[in-house]
């Protein structure tokens, strides 16, 4: 019988438009968290992640059925989504 095992482990990093300083230092904590929910709500892991004002770090492990292209734009759309929706205008 034939098995298989996947692990994909990827360091993402992306910055915000024009690497403009707009997550601010006390809401770092409250979007590393939020990220963190949108990947367990897709079936996803975020094993680190961090940042700074202008820059966002992650390590993700995605199932070999996820394209690392669609775990990165549902990342990216509902954390900017939930950044708009907590005042900061965020691109």
């Amino acid at each position: 019988m034939s098995h298989s095992y996947s692990q994909n482990r990827l360091h993402v990093v992306f910055s915000t438009k024009e690497r403009q300083k707009l997550i601010a230092p006390q809401m770092q904590p409250k979007l590393w968290s939020y990220m963190g929910g949108i990947a367990r709500n897709h079936d996803f892991l975020v094993l680190a992640n961090g940042g700074i004002e202008d820059h966002v770090h992650l390590l993700v492990q995605l199932p070999p059925t996820l394209a690392l292209a669609k775990a990165i734009l549902l990342l990216k759309a509902n954390s900017s989504k939930w950044m708009k929706e907590h005042g900061i205008r965020f691109g």
